[in-house]
Parts: structure tokens; sequence; C-alpha cells
């Protein structure tokens, strides 16, 4: 019997697990195979390219389309190593083109300073999570991901080693007495609650002592914007937590550092991300543009 999509699924997805991908990613890999082996029930040898452009077209957002079409590559080539298949059917198909957003960053001076006040009284340790993404612009899931090891605050080479950022490249953070000095002062006092730990152990936890989880985050999140009166007309937060991150990012630039120095800060594998972030700053146009020509 030839193989198709479906007969070979669950094989791919325990090869998958064994080589530790996380279980999301599984999740999403079953989730666009299956829809793929519904609409493709025959071999994967009689497989048609147009065929597959025509189904990937039927997705309505990019993103799903581009997501989709990566699966499918990462199961054909899965198909070629064992020899169930001589040629990615997928070949010379690119998934359509995604509109790139600007950042969002936290909208005037006035409600930065609300925000930056709630923070500030805020209960520990969720004060020290987010004053780190407002100082460092890291993602929820950079800090999270910390460990008791992972800092460092000898003066001089103060930093947070960051082990599992997005784009798998690991990074320091620095961190400095100038520029992230409220960072610096409630990780000393949270380090010092936390007593004499194991490098291992995470930098945030629950009160299960398990690492602190993203929802609960959130959760924090709504209730600082909520205690700070920033929620819009439906009494959701007027804006997300990964705002602090854009906010950062523009105030930085704003400031006149190099986009190769906030490019490093962010952790962006790719410069033109972060281009993004000076695109989005309308303040130093309008500096540059009112300060008349220069000569």
């Amino acid at each position: 019997m030839s193989a198709t999509i479906a007969s070979l699924l669950d094989e791919y997805i325990t090869g998958l697990r064994r080589k530790g991908r996380k279980a999301a990613t599984l999740r999403a890999y079953r989730g666009d195979l299956t829809a793929a082996a519904t609409a493709f029930p025959q071999p994967i040898t009689e497989l048609r390219r147009d065929a597959l452009e025509t189904w990937l077209g039927e997705a309505t957002a990019a993103s799903t389309q581009a997501r989709r079409l990566a699966s499918l590559r990462g199961f054909f080539a899965w198909c070629i190593a064992r020899e169930s298949l001589t040629r990615d059917p997928t070949l010379g198909l690119e998934p359509r083109s995604t509109t790139r957003r600007l950042p969002r960053p936290v909208k005037g001076e006035t409600d930065r300073k609300v925000l930056d006040a709630a923070i500030a009284d805020y209960a520990m340790p969720y004060r020290l999570i987010f004053t780190l993404l407002r100082e460092t612009g890291m993602r929820v899931g950079e800090v999270l991901a910390l460990n008791a090891g992972d800092v460092t605050l000898t003066p001089g080479q103060e930093g947070l080693h960051v082990r599992d950022p997005k784009n798998r490249v690991e990074r320091v953070v620095i961190l400095g007495p100038n520029s992230t000095e409220r960072s610096m002062r409630l990780l000393r006092r949270h380090l010092k609650a936390l007593g004499d730990l194991p490098d291992t152990h995470p930098l945030f936890c629950s009160n299960r002592a398990t690492r602190l989880r993203y929802g609960t985050v959130l959760y924090h999140w709504g209730k600082l914007c909520a205690t700070a009166d920033l929620l819009d007309a439906a009494g959701a937060p007027r804006y997300t937590i990964q705002q602090l991150r854009h906010t950062t990012a523009t105030e930085l630039l704003e400031e006149g550092h190099k986009i190769e120095t906030v490019q490093r800060r962010l952790g962006h594998k790719d410069i033109r991300t972060t281009m993004g972030y000076a695109e989005v700053s309308d303040a130093m146009v309008r500096a540059e543009l009112e300060g008349g020509p220069r000569r």
C-alpha cells in the first residue's frame, strides 16, 4: 500500500517528539498535516504542486498559509530522508507575503508616566518582571525562562543570560546603573529574598514552587492596567504587555542610540526588524524637520 500523509503522520510526530520539539509545536504540525491529509488522501508520490498551491491559497491569513507550507516542507523532507519520496512537491512554492505591522509603543508621555508609576507600586515579584520588560525590552518568555544562575550583578559585568530566546540565539542582556537602575535594585532585593539557590532554580516561581506561567503574568498585567485606569471602553487593558518592549525600543532610538545597539538589546536576528522601530518614531522625524535644514 502506498504511503499517504495520513498513514505516516503519527510516525512523523513521534519522531519530532523524540527530538524534543515542544508540545505547542507538535500540536501545530499535527493540525496542519491532518488538514492536508483530509484534502489529499492520495499517495504522497501522486501529490502535485499546483494542487498544493491551490489548497494553501485557501487559507485566509498569510501567516496561516506560511505555517502550513512550513509544516508540509518539514514533513516532505522527512519523507525524502526515509526514502518514501524522491522530491518535495512544494518546491517553488512561496507563501503569500504578509503586511508588516509597525510597532505600537505606549502613546504619550502621560500614559508612560502613569504606567511606570503603577509598575513601581505593584507587588513583587511582578513589579520586578514588569520593570525588566520596561527597562530592557525583553520578551515575557525570556524573563520567565531565567534561572537564578542567569543573573550576574558583579559591578561592571551586570547582565542577564537569555538561554531560550525566540530566535534560538543565546545572548546577554546588558544591565547597568544608568540604563536599568530599577531592575538591578529589584533583582538584588529578589535574590536576597530567595536565599541560596542552585543556579538552575527558576528566578520566578509560583506559590507551588514551579516556574511562573505566562498566563499568570498576563492576569497581573490586567490588574495593573485596571489600577492605573488604563482600560479601553470595553474594560480591557488599553495596552498589551508586548507594548512595553515596543516602548523601550522606541525610546532608545529617540535617545539617539545606534540601531545596532538597539538590535542587540532586543535580540533581533535581522536588523530590518529593529528598523521598524526607527520608522515608527515620528518624534525623531519631527525634531529633525522642525530644526531646519542642515548646512
